[in-house]
């Protein structure tokens, strides 16, 4: 059951905690969309009382529960591309774009008085836990100098914690606004519909009009139509 247990306690022990999610991972077109979301404890009883895992909601709750966030909740949305993904491969693209809206969610907290000299938590939802000084050294770009020890994991996040889920509507929310955008410069794919996702729709759409930059072609489904049409 989805709670505040996890806030509650790294709150007692004055640490701040980060929750992640993404969304887009298993779609054949757009981008992969991650979230860092951070939030008062301390007003966490102002928060909307339908918060859950993204998948639970129709997209109107979810606008609802964005519509009501106040200035306590600070979260940040960054993506990794299509290209990133074909060159990376999913998971490392995944790991990118993690960083992106951790780092920039930190520097935004640090320059807060109530945050400088803090230790922040960062829970993942899922299994994988990305190396993130790898990540660093092999992007050359900013560093982002996390303890390890407090990065952690966590299997059904969105359906346990709050953050995480707050993460998961921002991130849903994110990526389906931004393939409502590409539908209307594409609008016999209907991504407005399905979203990138492999559905009978989407898959005759590209049989008929082809196969565009938006599409992954590192997904067996895309490279295998995209074979069979060239």
């Amino acid at each position: 059951m989805i709670s505040f247990d996890i806030e509650r306690d790294l709150h007692k022990r004055n640490i701040s905690m980060i929750g992640i999610d993404e969304a887009g991972r298993g779609s054949w077109a757009g981008p992969l969309v991650s979230t860092a979301c951070w939030f008062d404890f301390t007003k966490y009883k102002s928060l909307h009382s339908e918060i859950n895992d993204s998948k639970k909601l129709k997209s109107s709750k979810r606008r609802e529960i964005i519509l009501s966030l106040n200035n306590f909740v600070k979260y940040s949305c960054s993506i990794a591309s299509v290209v990133e993904i074909d060159k990376y491969g999913l998971s490392y693209a995944n790991a990118i774009a993690m960083k992106r809206s951790i780092y920039s969610l930190i520097e935004e907290l640090k320059n807060t008085q109530t945050h400088k000299n803090k230790d922040f938590c960062i829970y993942i939802d899922g299994k994988f836990k990305p190396n993130f000084k790898n990540l660093d050294n092999f992007l050359q770009s900013k560093k982002l100098d996390l303890n390890c020890n407090l990065v952690q994991t966590l299997v059904k996040g969105d359906s346990v914690c709050k953050t995480i889920a707050l993460a998961s509507i921002l991130s849903k929310e994110t990526r389906d606004t931004i393939m409502r955008q590409l539908s209307k410069r594409h609008p016999s794919y209907l991504f407005d519909r399905h979203f990138g996702y492999g559905t009978n729709d989407h898959k005759n759409a590209i049989l008929k009009n082809g196969v565009l930059d938006l599409h992954r072609k590192s997904f067996k489904p895309i490279a295998t139509i995209y074979s069979k049409i060239n």
